[in-house]
């Protein structure tokens, strides 16, 4: 009888060793990031020469979730089509999902046309997260895309009703003619959505606890 234990027990043991062989490892949690695709539905933002920024603005935000894949992050949209989302409730989904930061994507226009370039704005008030995600940002856009680098801004925005550290990135100026027609090119907003996953990830990575 007790042969018959001792062999239960052995065989029990061999059981959870395979198992755990043949388990896959447990992922960590994902990183919830909030990607919000600025203006949408009534409201297009900047209209140049029948370029829409609303449309530049939801393709670039789709763009960066595909491209998050496989990379620790789910990423969470304000919207995923052209609908109009009332500025209070995009930051306060982003909050309702878990929301670690919280970037907002537009693109940009100027009276004169010869401005141009990627510019990230806080809000006045924006405390040093915050500043820390612009200047990411900032940083791997210019990197990536190798636009003129019109630095990291402040101004009152709809960002200071939300406590995550949140950013404003204006990708580039529809009213530049040759960056207008940049925005456009697929090849050049694959270079701007990796730059702004790139951000994002040097954002997160220099937050982790050390």
């Amino acid at each position: 009888m007790e042969r018959w234990a001792l062999f239960l027990v052995l065989l029990f043991a061999a059981s959870l060793a395979l198992v755990a062989l043949v388990s896959p490892p447990r992922e960590e949690a994902a990183v919830v990031v909030a990607l919000d695709a600025g203006h949408g539905g009534h409201d297009p933002g900047a209209v140049v020469a029948g370029v829409r920024e609303k449309d530049i603005n939801l393709a670039l935000a789709l763009l960066v979730r595909a491209k998050a894949q496989g990379k620790g992050l789910r990423v969470v949209l304000t919207r995923s089509t052209d609908v109009y989302v009332d500025l209070l409730e995009r930051v306060r989904g982003a909050e309702s999902a878990g929301a670690r930061l919280y970037v907002s994507l537009h693109a940009n226009y100027h009276r004169d046309a010869r401005v141009c370039g990627v510019e990230t704005w806080v809000d006045t008030h924006a405390g040093e997260e915050s500043l820390r995600l612009a200047e990411c940002l900032q940083r791997a856009v210019v990197a990536a895309t190798g636009a003129a680098d019109r630095g990291v801004l402040r101004q009152t925005l709809y960002l200071r009703h939300t406590t995550l550290p949140a950013a404003l990135l204006e990708v580039g100026y529809l009213s530049c003619p040759a960056e207008r027609e940049k925005l456009l090119d697929p090849r050049y907003r694959e270079r701007l959505a990796e730059g702004i996953l790139w951000g994002i990830l040097e954002y997160l990575r220099q937050a982790a606890p050390r």
